[in-house]
């Protein structure tokens, strides 16, 4: 594989990080992971993982992100396979503009890009997401929030591009690597 972008896309508690380091195990790819861009801000501000970031947080994180994107677009090797994750959620146009930034970069990289929806019951979802190995990387550990994201929303769905999407509730990281 040369030249390639996985973009794994799901509920914050869903397993991308675990499974981008599955997929890091079976093949050579460079990890992107969306709290590697957004703790560089939000290490920065007071955040306890439970209440809201402040708003404005997020455009900070956008520049971190440009930044990523453009060093991947014009530094990286131009075989170098990358796994990004991040939490998209459909109707949010936010999120959608951050989809069409990973496309954008996949296309002026020229590199096969496949998008990969991870999907999971509400009762997994709400059971993951208090782990003890997210606090370290800022992540949320709301069990309602959780619950009321997979019962409130879905998970983005590329609207122009194939997808590929995965129901991981039961699946092991290794699994659904495999399956990726």
């Amino acid at each position: 594989m040369n030249n390639v972008i996985l973009y794994l896309i799901g509920f914050a508690g869903t397993g991308k990080l675990t499974i981008a380091n599955a997929i890091l195990a079976r093949a050579p790819f460079l990890l992107v992971d969306n709290h590697f861009i957004n703790n560089v801000v939000c290490r920065l501000i007071d955040t306890d993982g439970n209440s809201p970031l402040p708003p404005r947080v997020w455009e900070y994180v956008g520049k971190v992100r440009a930044i990523v994107f453009d060093t991947m677009r014009y530094l990286s090797k131009p075989d170098s396979n990358f796994v990004l994750t991040n939490e998209l959620v459909e109707g949010d146009d936010a999120d959608e503009k951050v989809f069409h930034e990973v496309r954008a970069l996949a296309t002026a990289r020229g590199a096969a890009f496949l998008p990969v929806r991870l999907l999971i019951a509400p009762e997994e979802l709400a059971r993951r997401v208090v782990s003890p190995q997210r606090q370290a990387l800022l992540k949320s550990r709301n069990p309602e929030e959780a619950w009321r994201m997979a019962r409130e929303h879905q998970v983005y769905m590329p609207k122009d591009v194939d997808a590929f999407t995965l129901d991981v509730t039961t699946l092991s990281p290794a699994d659904a690597a495999e399956q990726i």
